[in-house]
């Protein structure tokens, strides 16, 4: 029995029309494995409520006041919800100094898609000393600016500086509007994802350990602009075209001939070199058409996941039908009846069922059509009033049947499995 030829070979798609897209499905699967994937350690199995630690990066965070600690990123997955976290450790804390727990209580209101959001904050010594661990979003495969730029000495490129800059920003103009300043920024606390996206992933952190208590507010706000300076700084340095050295004097760091003006002026600004006082609103004058390009860029991803996002929906739609359609055929009732799939309405379900998966041509070959699948479930999903010939096995019998009575014969003997009386014990 092989498909109804029709004029519509020139409208059919490949197998891949109807799944999600490969580049996208690939980056999924890995992200999903990075996600699961537990690194053998001497960590412990669970601390607090997370279980199935793994290490992920160890960074240096410098303070301008207090030197600098060492802050271990740890992966681990939530007894509460079955979801990941990134706990961020401070080893050996001071035990004269209790760190400042409930200052995160604000920070949690925070939202941007380029923060790493915080959830909470505890002490431990399950790491063998006194510790303090606050509790981030994971964001897969992201790793500092530190490991992904410097460490790896990768190319960078004045479009890739803009980005990392106005997505910063972005996430401290959010941040400064509730009041809060980071005070840890650098290229050891600011991760970027193998797509680009950045992340400040150190929120709250100096507020819990207390280390900038004497800043003003306002002091504070300029200190997180002018680390976005330095962090351009530190960036450029790995070129000698961006070092210019003065006898006598320390290098200085300048962009090159191959910067524009205005990135040169945008490196200058918030270096202090122009004015001592840094404004975002001035930051995003200076970027000018630039930030459209960052718009489009969110908004070709948004486009991309919302088509895939649609494939995968009438793919679900498509498996729960598949699910009823194999819960019903060549199934014996409670009774143990072997020939309840085969009488009535759930006859004409498993031919359905032949029609569409089990069809072969005129010497035997298997067929294999992806659209004749696809094509058949759509339409008795929709419940449409075109008719189809279905024939048995041994092609004694023909019956032309509408997709419509098809749907409701599904329904009607899935309903009545669902609301089958237990069998009676032996």
């Amino acid at each position: 029995m092989e498909p109804v030829p029709g004029n519509h070979k020139e409208y059919m798609k490949p197998v891949g029309h109807f799944a999600i897209d490969e580049g996208l499905r690939r980056a999924l699967v890995e992200e999903i494995r990075v996600a699961d994937y537990v690194v053998e350690s001497d960590l412990p199995f669970q601390v607090h409520n997370y279980h199935s630690l793994s290490p992920l990066e160890t960074v240096r965070i410098n303070y301008d006041l207090s030197g600098s600690v060492t802050q271990y990123e740890i992966k681990a997955q939530s007894i509460a919800d079955g979801c990941h976290y990134s706990l961020h450790r401070i080893p050996s804390l001071d035990p004269t100094k209790s760190p400042n727990l409930g200052a995160l209580d604000r920070w949690r209101m925070v939202s941007s898609p380029n923060i790493a959001r915080v959830h909470e904050a505890f002490t431990t010594r399950a790491f063998g000393d006194n510790s303090l661990v606050v509790v981030y979003d994971y964001k897969p495969m992201a790793s500092s600016l530190k490991h992904t730029l410097l460490d790896s000495r990768a190319p960078v490129t004045e479009s890739l500086l803009w980005s990392i800059v106005m997505q910063v920003v972005s996430a401290l103009r959010v941040i400064h509007a509730s009041g809060l300043a980071v005070q840890t920024l650098d290229l050891a606390t600011v991760a970027m994802s193998p797509a680009g996206r950045v992340y400040i992933n150190s929120c709250g952190l100096a507020d819990v350990m207390g280390v900038y208590a004497g800043y003003t507010v306002e002091a504070a706000l300029q200190n997180d602009l002018h680390a976005v300076g330095k962090m351009l700084a530190a960036i450029l340095a790995m070129s000698r075209e961006n070092v210019v050295m003065v006898q006598g004097q320390s290098p200085v760091v300048i962009p090159g001939p191959g910067y524009s003006t205005d990135f040169k002026e945008l490196f200058g600004y918030l270096n202090r070199r122009l004015t001592p006082v840094i404004a975002i609103d001035d930051i995003l004058r200076l970027a000018g058409s630039r930030v459209f390009l960052e718009l489009d860029a969110a908004r070709r991803e948004t486009d991309l996941l919302s088509k895939n996002l649609k494939l995968e929906m009438a793919n679900g739609r498509l498996t729960r039908l598949i699910c009823k359609i194999n819960f019903i055929t060549e199934r014996a009732d409670s009774t143990m009846d072997p020939e309840w799939s085969e009488t009535g309405d759930r006859y004409l379900i498993k031919l359905f069922r032949d029609y569409v998966f089990h069809l072969a041509s005129e010497d035997g070959r298997p067929i294999v059509d992806m659209a004749h699948v696809v094509g058949n479930l759509n339409k008795l999903d929709s419940g449409s009033h075109e008719k189809v010939m279905l024939m048995s096995r041994d092609e004694k019998s023909c019956l032309v049947v509408s997709y419509n009575e098809l749907k409701r014969c599904i329904d009607a003997a899935y309903q009545e499995l669902m609301t089958s009386p237990p069998k009676p014990w032996r």
